[in-house]
């Protein structure tokens, strides 16, 4: 394994000017060894493994999964995964990722399930409603579009959130849906019955970046929360913001909520609206948040990846600095364990991106928060594609 070169890195994702952009999805990862799970002394959590096999068996995302030049049948990856669970000596071909700067680097970061006390109506410092889904936010995919049929060439590869208003004589017109700041400053959603439960505005937001959660309610009740949607906009990490306020070596979600909490309130909604990005709720019956895969997040053992990139289900070899919190320090230490990419998030674009869900509650969120390294990822593929000749 290569040796990595830890840096506390801010960006959530850019590409390296120095490189190609990736054009087809075969270009997302290479060949890299011939090896076995034993071999690689990576922690491997046989429960989660299991859970992706099972998962893997319904053929959830088609009847194939690309890793660089070879496809395998998911039928196949998950007799190979079989396989892996059953004897640790059984081959394996690694396949190293494009990464961010060089092959195989990417930037990690770490996502958690926030647990926070909530309100049924605004009271106190519980202010800041959390909504459910809009019915008039519709979602306009370009992936049809050439570039040469679009403004904004970035709109042909995804998809942005949008609303319908009258134009000229019967035309009909899209426009950007409601900005972060048209929803809580302006209140564009006040009184339309989409108020799921009220929050602290701060603990509102973390929940709407994590993208699931629980809330607790003064009496005792429980209510799961899962994503249900996006409003389009592009995803902003207000950390880049903070970097005059707080050193980058000493970036953390405790040390940007804790700055956050010292401002008032229109400071407060001036700043967390440099994120135009907004995220809605769903109550989970009975079931807590699934992933994109379609099970629920396996805490340090599930990543999200960029599907378009990457196979969903696949099992990945990640090479990383674990966070380590000792009352008000955290120490690092690097880890090899084997995950699989169970989900996606607004924020993980590009070959160079991975986000690893930490687990539940006030630990993990301090953990998670601290999570912003330089890592390595790599894929486990089938044996037979080692005889794919590396690029």
């Amino acid at each position: 394994m290569k040796e990595l070169k830890w840096s506390f890195l801010l960006g959530l994702f850019v590409f390296s000017c120095a490189r190609a952009p990736i054009e087809e999805r075969h270009q997302a990862m290479r060949f890299y060894a011939k090896t076995s799970l034993e071999s690689l002394r990576a922690d491997t959590p046989l429960d989660s493994l299991l859970k992706t096999l099972k998962r893997l068996e319904t053929k959830p995302f088609g009847d194939t999964m690309v890793f660089g030049q070879c496809t395998v049948s998911t039928e196949r990856y998950s007799g190979f995964l079989s396989a892996l669970a059953a004897n640790r000596d059984q081959p394996l071909a690694l396949y190293e990722v494009y990464g961010k700067e060089r092959w195989g680097e990417i930037l990690l970061t770490s996502y958690f399930s926030p647990i926070y006390e909530a309100r049924k109506s605004p009271e106190g410092e519980f202010t800041q409603p959390l909504y459910s889904l809009p019915k008039d936010l519709i979602e306009v995919n370009f992936e049809g579009f050439s570039h040469e049929d679009l403004l904004d060439q970035e709109l042909s590869r995804g998809v942005v959130g949008g609303r319908i208003i009258n134009g000229p004589g019967e035309l009909k017109r899209v426009i950007p849906y409601f900005s972060r700041y048209e929803i809580d400053v302006e209140e564009k959603l006040k009184n339309r019955g989409l108020e799921l439960a009220y929050l602290r505005p701060v603990d509102a937001f973390v929940l709407q970046i994590q993208g699931s959660g629980k809330i607790v309610f003064p009496r005792g009740e429980e209510v799961d929360l899962g994503y249900a949607g996006q409003n389009g906009h592009r995803y902003f990490s207000i950390g880049k913001a903070l970097l005059d306020v707080i050193p980058k070596e000493e970036m953390s979600l405790a040390k940007i909520k804790a700055y956050l909490k010292t401002l008032n309130k229109e400071e407060l909604y001036q700043f967390l609206s440099k994120n135009p990005s907004y995220v809605f709720f769903k109550k989970m019956k009975n079931k807590k948040g699934l992933t994109t895969f379609g099970i629920e997040p396996q805490p340090m053992s599930t990543v999200a990846i960029d599907y378009r990139l990457f196979p969903l289900g696949a099992a990945g070899l990640l090479d990383y600095l674990h966070p380590m919190i000792k009352e008000e320090t955290t120490e690092f230490t690097p880890k090899k364990r084997i995950v699989f990419a169970h989900d996606t998030g607004g924020a993980i674009k590009g070959p160079g991106r991975a986000d690893l869900f930490w687990g539940s509650g006030d630990e993990a969120e301090l953990a998670a928060g601290a999570m912003r390294h330089s890592a390595e990822l790599f894929f486990l593929a089938p044996p037979e594609c080692a005889s794919t000749e590396r690029e």
